[in-house]
């Protein structure tokens, strides 16, 4: 009988043998790759996934919210609106509640690494609890915005809302749940990307009638501009989560030959960007605060400058593609700022629109590159045999 063997290095046999179970491995394709994975974690996940963490907090959901209905003592139940407590705001509010703690509890149970500090893991562990949930809570505010547009004046019995409820809820519970579960870098930095973009963008759109822009930029930080927490909370939480970012990457790269006391510097460059990101929110842009405000600002673009400058040094095998995209990056920074300060043909609040911009665009890309060169360190030669 022929038997089919895998022939592998030496080297990955031993980063196998970690997750194998009693020696075993089960192997799976999946979007034309080949997936190698612990045979029991994948099953308990599975099980998990479909017993305790989504049908009982979702009928849970929907028993909460018949109990509620029941006792406003009203035949019909709004599908939208504000008239009555409807099925839009108490799946909204349930979701929420439950989709917080339920990640919370996912997060910890499954995708946590015990090796970090309890400090990092329950930073870590909030930052994306309150991140996630809060993607699903704006969601939520436009679909139910939509349906209310469309199915306006449409009530229900209490019955028929409270398993409406139990459906709305288990959705969105499903979708925490789901994302608990499969925590990446490219997930991570996505979620940078929604949560840095998203809030600033409502922060300029609520402070769009005080032409916001005839001041500076971080005027949607202070006490003049509507909502001004939003435009704080929002760079405070993307620096949460930048450190998050950075704890993932490096505990990766930690376990790759090629990281040394460079990368370890880097490493420190971004931790001290995260810092300076909170600080631009933490002390607006007011009074006493405006001296910290400024120099974190100016700081948090000197540090990309000087990680720019020195990149080829840091990181010698960086692609000379990215490369000569930092150095352009570098460019454009000094052009602006000269543009703004030098012959004063920039506006305070482009420019400094342009620097954040360049500099936020930049830090995400190396991330991906350094992430692409872990990748390149973690690639063996197999050969296929017969006997």
């Amino acid at each position: 009988m022929t038997k089919n063997y895998l022939e592998i290095p030496e080297e990955l046999y031993n980063k196998l043998s970690d997750y194998a179970e009693n020696n075993q491995l089960s192997i799976r394709l999946e979007n034309q790759q080949i997936l190698l994975e612990n045979p029991k974690i994948n099953h308990t996940n599975k099980q998990n996934l479909a017993l305790h963490y989504f049908i009982v907090p979702s009928l849970a959901s929907g028993i909460i919210a018949l109990l509620i209905f029941l006792s406003t003592n009203h035949p019909q139940i709004a599908f939208t609106g504000s008239r009555h407590l409807s099925v839009a705001s108490l799946s909204i509010i349930l979701s929420t509640l439950f989709g917080f703690f339920g990640f919370i509890w996912t997060y910890l149970r499954k995708s946590c690494d015990l090796s970090k500090s309890k400090f990092k893991i329950f930073r870590e562990t909030l930052t994306l609890s309150v991140a996630y949930t809060s993607i699903s809570f704006a969601v939520q505010i436009i679909f139910w915005y939509i349906i209310g547009k469309t199915f306006s004046g449409v009530t229900f019995d209490p019955f028929t809302a409270g398993f409406l409820v139990l459906v709305f809820v288990g959705i969105i519970f499903y979708f925490l749940i789901s994302a608990a579960l499969s925590i990446t870098l490219p997930n991570l930095i996505l979620l940078l990307f929604t949560t840095f973009i998203g809030g600033i963008l409502v922060s300029m759109a609520t402070n769009n009638q005080k032409d916001w822009w005839q001041h500076n930029f971080s005027f949607l930080g202070t006490g003049e501009a509507t909502q001004h927490w939003q435009f704080n909370i929002t760079l405070i939480f993307s620096a949460l989560i930048l450190l998050t970012i950075t704890d993932f990457l490096f505990a990766e790269f930690s376990k790759s030959s090629l990281y040394n006391y460079k990368f370890k510097i880097i490493r420190v460059f971004y931790i001290l960007i995260a810092l300076l990101i909170a600080f631009v929110g933490i002390f607006p842009a007011q009074s006493w605060t405006m001296p910290i405000h400024n120099n974190s600002a100016f700081g948090l673009v000197a540090v990309v400058l000087i990680m720019i400058i020195f990149l080829k040094w840091l990181v010698p095998t960086i692609s000379k593609e990215f490369l000569a995209l930092s150095w352009t990056a570098l460019i454009a920074l000094t052009l602006s700022a000269v543009a703004f300060m030098g012959i004063h043909y920039l506006s305070l609040t482009v420019f400094e629109i342009i620097a954040f911009a360049i500099a936020f665009t930049w830090l995400v890309m190396f991330i991906n590159s350094l992430r692409g060169i872990i990748q390149e360190g973690n690639e063996w030669q197999v050969k296929l045999l017969q006997k």
